[in-house]
């Protein structure tokens, strides 16, 4: 009995061993790691899938090449190699891959993912939830939609200060919360959203400006409005080394996309959802419409919500919104240090912050019919149980909703100036 039990326990013991072997793992040197992946509507096949690979000899500076943008259609000296191949799936494509590429294609370091809008426009699902439940992929990678060609965008994507494109893509993350001009999304955050009956997914948007400075719209005193953010992605005047540009949304009702925010509407979205760090925004001034006040603005604490439903189902929602501005110029002379020029300031600011976010919700439900704020979220807690919940139907009750938003200001720094006067000889 004794030996049985040495016998079962030395077997028991030889089998852990054997069970926790590696026995899928591969070598560095076998593996080709992707690092972005885009998809185009094909002409023939369902999509044009194009992949940008990391370049090992570049990596390891066998090559001596410059980092950073693709060397085209899988050639180049650059720090990523790009290939397009058309399939029928996305998945389909690693082994097409493979026939030109000596490496197996892997995925476990993906970072982001783009789809063209005209496949956004026809529908995601069928292309997000293979990518989902593939055991490579990761759930955390970002997801992007690109006006016009995810091809060309990630063939002419070339980032000057990075070495690695996947360096750009965690800067992005980091750069939403600082400026608010795009909201971050990752691929499991927009699985869950299209599944969701509180809220509607959104993603921001990338797009190549081949232009330069002449696609500027006009600005404060010449009929235009004095906020950085009046732009889409492929819109912003920049002439530079890098054509990509990222600002904006698109705006999904279930897994469809049915519109775009700019970059300021944007910032608004997150606004009401408090998810906004900072960002530079301006206003005309109180006393000289013609000229900007220069703000810094930050959240000083979460969006409050007050939720009622009548016995009619008549939703009402009233929003309370936390802001703190920073005075960073003043281009009038006007001393808004004075602490009753402030308080008139901080007025002018939340009525001009109050319109803003009253016209997004409007578009959203009026334009759009989709709920991409989470007020659902909100509404879902006047029910005790999911199947009443799901009964109410929110997501179709939402354009019908009536949803209040009042802003609540206080400038608290006026920058490295204690006061402001005009200039010499200026009245």
């Amino acid at each position: 009995m004794r030996k049985a039990r040495v016998c079962a326990f030395m077997l028991l013991a030889l089998g852990l061993l054997v069970l926790s072997g590696c026995w899928g793992s591969r070598e560095t040197d076998e593996v080709a790691y992707v690092l972005a992946m885009g998809f185009d509507k094909g002409e023939k096949e369902n999509l044009v899938v194009t992949v940008m690979i990391a370049n090992p000899k570049v990596i390891a500076g066998i090559s001596g090449g410059g980092g950073g943008g693709g060397g085209g259609e899988g050639g180049g000296g650059g720090g990523t190699l790009i290939y397009s191949v058309e399939s029928y799936a996305p998945l389909a494509s690693i082994d097409l891959l493979n026939t030109v590429i000596d490496r197996r294609v892997s995925f476990l370091h993906t970072k982001a993912f783009l789809f063209s809008e005209e496949l956004a426009r026809e529908g995601l699902a069928k292309w997000i939830y293979p990518l989902n439940r593939y055991r490579e992929l990761r759930g955390t990678a970002q997801i992007f939609i690109c006006r016009g060609k995810a091809k060309d965008f990630i063939e002419k994507n070339n980032p000057p200060l990075e070495l690695s494109p996947t360096k750009q893509i965690e800067l992005l993350n980091l750069m939403s919360r600082e400026t608010g001009l795009y909201h971050s999304t990752q691929l499991s955050e927009f699985y869950d959203d299209t599944k969701s009956e509180s809220i509607q997914p959104s993603i921001p948007l990338v797009a190549l400006h081949e232009g330069g400075l002449e696609s500027a719209k006009p600005g404060i005193g010449r009929g235009g409005a004095a906020t950085p953010g009046k732009y889409v992605a492929g819109e912003v005047p920049i002439a530079g080394a890098n054509k990509a540009q990222v600002i904006g949304s698109a705006v999904f009702k279930g897994d469809k996309m049915v519109g775009i925010l700019n970059g300021q509407e944007t910032r608004y979205y997150l606004v009401l959802r408090g998810l906004i760090k900072s960002g530079i925004t301006g206003m005309p001034d109180p006393s000289d419409p013609n000229t900007p006040v220069g703000l810094q603005v930050r959240q000083a604490r979460p969006p409050k919500y007050t939720t009622s439903i009548d016995p009619e189902g008549n939703v009402t929602i009233d929003v309370d919104i936390y802001n703190e501005p920073e005075i960073i110029s003043i281009a009038s002379g006007c001393n808004y240090e004075d602490p009753a020029n402030k308080t008139l300031l901080e007025e002018y600011y939340s009525r001009q912050l109050q319109e803003g976010l009253h016209d997004l919700i409007r578009r959203t439900q009026e334009e759009f019919g989709t709920d991409i704020f989470g007020f659902g979220k909100q509404v879902k807690r006047k029910f005790w149980t999911v199947p009443s919940w799901r009964e109410f139907q929110w997501l179709n009750r939402y354009p019908e909703a009536s949803i209040n938003v009042t802003v609540h200001s206080k400038i608290r720094r006026t920058g490295l100036q204690l006061e402001t006067k005009p200039a010499a000889g200026v009245e």
